[in-house]
């Protein structure tokens, strides 16, 4: 009877362990490389919710270490979530200007989402190369906790938006991703350039909000947990492309963990997470 129950446990166990298996292949995600190395003439994309750049605390207003970070990851175009905008509570500073110089004078576009303490909150892109066209979209707040805001960035080649949808209501979520759809349907439906869209989405790969957006957007990233970032258990973070015909090849893709120039895990309360696509063109 003993060896009976341990048998049981034991089948059970394997059996729990399987079927996490096969929900994780329920998600879209691309084939990942070991390698790091970014690829020549691939283009490589970073998603971070920087937390107002104070989550360490040996380091206040880190935005010196994330840049390092983003340097030595070669990235090409980072879309942080979570930025004050001359806030009392954040020494007045105007904070994706300092986060882009910090870079080596990347150009930037900075989206409120709200008033917030003298100033303003939002969402922003930082870009090594020179954007071509730049704006910010409000969203609906609806049934949701606060405003939100999009902000798009057009370079020479591709389109980078980011946001950081709504904490608390799918509900408002949808009626955020709508506004989205309808703004990037708009501007890109017909355009020769792949449109990719990076940010704390505050949406599990199993829910109704990234189900919704897989109507009109190829999922690009890893499903890996990204939040939170000491003991991360579920992803939140994501990077995907526009589906407007335009063909793109994803060489890899990971969630941060580790780098020499700075701690991820106490840069903020998320990793980032990054995905290099190279363009291959209208089908």
């Amino acid at each position: 009877m003993k060896y009976y129950l341990l048998f049981a446990l034991s089948a059970l166990i394997s059996l729990s362990a399987c079927g996490k298996d096969n929900n994780e292949l329920d998600f879209e995600v691309p084939p990942h490389k070991t390698n790091t190395q970014k690829e020549e003439g691939a283009i490589r994309i970073m998603a971070y919710n920087v937390l107002r750049f104070v989550y360490d605390e040996n380091d206040p207003y880190n935005y010196q270490t994330i840049a390092n970070m983003v340097n030595e990851k070669e990235v090409d175009a980072v879309c942080v979530n979570e930025l004050d905008s001359f806030t009392t509570r954040s020494n007045r500073d105007y904070q994706l200007e300092m986060f882009a110089n910090s870079l080596g004078d990347w150009d930037f576009k900075y989206g409120t989402a709200m008033p917030y303490a003298g100033g303003s909150y939002g969402e922003g892109i930082a870009t090594k190369e020179k954007a071509v066209k730049k704006y910010a979209v409000s969203l609906p707040k609806g049934v949701g906790a606060e405003p939100r805001v999009m902000v798009v960035m057009e370079m020479d080649d591709y389109v980078i938006a980011t946001t950081h949808l709504d904490h608390v209501s799918a509900e408002a979520q949808i009626g955020q991703v709508e506004t989205i759809n309808e703004v990037i349907e708009k501007e890109y439906k017909f355009s020769d350039k792949p449109v990719f869209l990076a940010g704390d989405l505050n949406a599990y790969p199993d829910s109704e909000t990234i189900a919704y957006l897989k109507e009109e957007w190829i999922l690009l990233s890893t499903t890996q947990p990204t939040f939170p970032s000491h003991n991360p258990n579920r992803c939140i973070d994501y990077i995907f492309q526009y589906n407007n015909g335009v063909k793109c090849e994803v060489t890899h893709t990971e969630v941060i963990r580790f780098l020499r120039s700075g701690n991820p895990a106490t840069a903020s309360d998320h990793l980032p997470v990054i995905v290099d696509v190279k363009i291959i063109g209208r089908e």
